[in-house]
């Protein structure tokens, strides 16, 4: 773990708001350059300049890995696997406002637990568990609810809602992922490297379908909120994750980050003058309610901590 994270446990609670403020911050940067850049070029840039802010966390990383498992070979899967959210995450504000996007997107927690029930053999104790029915039928519910409020105020597609829908899946299979192949290597090296293989898997998409050429049309301010998105929503924001579970555990984190959607919420009101009618509310806060129990209920069951997700 890098010094940082041994020092000064006072900053444990700013960094867990700063934590919340970073993710929630992400739809309404991506949702601010569609009208700008299309979302090949958009993610392939971000994650680069992500992966490349990350490269001194990689001093001293073997890559030959000789003698124990290697975090380069390990990583290889996960990346997959985040590549192809990371891709349907940056072509979402495209199709759909970024409240709904925001609210949709916890899903992937219903979807993380998924995955861990049929990949991994000792989170199957949760079959017993009433409350991990119960948040996992009232997170349905919630999808439900907020894609059909969406449909009838025409405020989403159904290609927007399908790729949000196929993105919360993505999302949750790769935290298993990372759970399985990552878990004998320290979290912030496990996703330094992830994200370089990221950024190597996206720049490929954005090569043969964005327009590069396009960034060069770009004032100083859109390419500096491209920097600050990428330093902030992708570097930034998983030191201050690593710190806050560090200091306040997992419990804590994993709570913390329910209250993104209304963060992304107000910030899209604010400068976009998004709104939500009463059934997206509902639709959204019972996917929320529903991510809470599940949460509840996976906590209840603790699990050894080399098996804890890690929810890039």
């Amino acid at each position: 773990m890098p010094p940082l994270m041994e020092k000064k446990p006072s900053l444990a609670v700013p960094a867990l708001i700063a934590t919340v403020l970073s993710w929630g911050s992400i739809p309404l940067f991506l949702k601010y350059f569609t009208s700008y850049l299309d979302a090949w070029t958009v993610n392939g840039v971000r994650y680069i300049i992500g992966a490349l802010l990350l490269l001194p966390v990689l001093r001293g990383v073997s890559v030959s890995g000789r003698g124990r498992s290697s975090v380069w070979r390990d990583a290889l899967v996960p990346s997959l696997v985040n590549g192809v959210s990371q891709a349907g995450f940056a072509l979402i504000p495209y199709f759909l406002p970024a409240s709904i996007m925001g609210f949709g997107i916890r899903a992937s927690f219903l979807f993380t637990l998924v995955a861990s029930l049929w990949l991994l053999p000792e989170e199957r104790r949760l079959f017993f568990s009433r409350l991990f029915w119960s948040g996992g039928a009232l997170c349905i519910a919630g999808i439900i609810t907020l894609f059909w409020g969406s449909m009838r105020l025409a405020t989403a597609s159904v290609p927007g809602l399908l790729i949000l829908f196929g993105d919360a899946a993505a999302w949750g299979f790769y935290g298993v992922t990372v759970r399985k192949y990552m878990r004998r290597h320290p979290p912030h090296r496990s996703f330094a490297v992830i994200s370089l293989y990221t950024a190597g898997i996206l720049a490929v998409p954005m090569l043969i379908f964005g327009r590069v050429s396009a960034l060069a049309e770009q004032n100083l301010h859109t390419l500096g909120l491209i920097v600050l998105s990428a330093a902030f929503g992708i570097s930034l924001a998983h030191v201050l994750m690593y710190y806050v579970l560090s200091r306040l555990g997992a419990i804590i984190e994993s709570g913390a980050e329910m209250m993104t959607p209304f963060v992304t919420f107000s910030g899209a009101a604010l400068i976009f003058g998004e709104r939500l009618s009463a059934l997206q509310w509902a639709g959204g806060l019972g996917v929320i309610s529903g991510c809470v129990l599940m949460i509840s209920a996976h906590r209840r069951h603790p699990e050894p901590v080399e098996g804890a997700v890690l929810n890039f």
